[in-house]
């Protein structure tokens, strides 16, 4: 039985997935370039989320990811469709907080991160999903 490499290591396209998925990773990408440019600036981000109330939540969400992950957060650049592997993984989080799925939550980070490095970004991840949600 043969394996195909590319499947296996393939992860989703930006233009196939939920758009609350998309809104995700490429607010994560937009910040990421904005405060490297010097250039951010938080309408944008609005906008992008689709939530000016999300704009905070987001924020904390994506520092104290960046605080307890054990190594810089990987995102791809703006043109690249497909999704990195944190990327993707910053995604299933924040979808399993808006399902209030604490287990899948933890078991998505449960090999990477201690329970109490968890917990900040699970609460950061729910405020986010709520304030989402209002839009």
């Amino acid at each position: 039985m043969a394996f195909d490499l590319d499947l296996l290591t393939s992860t989703p396209d930006l233009r196939t997935v939920a758009p609350v998925h998309a809104r995700i990773v490429r607010s994560l990408r937009y910040t990421h370039l904005a405060r490297r440019g010097r250039g951010f600036c938080c309408d944008d981000l609005a906008e992008e989320l689709g939530a000016p109330l999300a704009v905070h939540a987001f924020l904390v969400f994506l520092d104290e990811a960046g605080r307890a992950w054990p190594e810089p957060i990987v995102l791809n650049p703006p043109c690249q469709h497909r999704m990195s592997y944190d990327e993707m993984l910053l995604v299933d989080c924040a979808i399993a907080a808006a399902k209030g799925d604490r287990a899948a939550f933890d078991s998505f980070l449960c090999d990477m991160l201690a329970p109490s490095a968890r917990t900040p970004i699970w609460i950061a991840a729910r405020r986010l999903m709520r304030r989402m949600a209002t839009a």
